[in-house]
């Protein structure tokens, strides 16, 4: 199942129109409720999404990164989430990513932010849980 998108009254599905698809605000939560009922379950390897406070942000709350389902809902662990230096590659370095760790839920993960290419990250579950995380 993927999130829609609604455009002039209809609801959109990457692959084309949906037109099973009534309420797109109420289809996407829940498909984001079931995405984090999985998350909950230290799954393997996960998709998410990077929010890095804005250069205007204000209170402590706002000055925090943090790990996001596609919708914005917040799924990392607080103070949990860091990065490393920024790592150029491809033809020309054109391309940069970080490396990034993070507990979700209690779990740690470790992966790749793709900085330069959006706001997304690809996280792998740590070999090594440390004996607060342990399950």
């Amino acid at each position: 199942m993927n999130y829609a998108i609604e455009h002039n009254g209809k609801a959109f599905l990457p692959d084309g129109q949906a037109n099973d698809i009534a309420d797109v605000s109420a289809h996407n939560s829940q498909l984001e409720q079931a995405e984090i009922a999985w998350l909950r379950t230290a799954p393997e390897k996960c998709f998410l999404y990077v929010k890095r406070p804005s250069a205007d942000a204000v209170g402590a709350e706002n000055c925090k990164t943090k790990i996001t389902t596609f919708l914005g809902t917040t799924v990392s662990d607080k103070d949990s989430v860091s990065f490393s230096v920024r790592r150029y590659m491809g033809f020309g370095f054109n391309s940069y990513r970080r490396s990034i760790t993070a507990q979700i839920f209690g779990t740690l993960y470790h992966g790749w932010y793709y900085e330069s290419s959006g706001d997304y990250c690809r996280l792998r579950k740590a070999k090594k849980q440390g004996k607060e995380n342990s399950k």
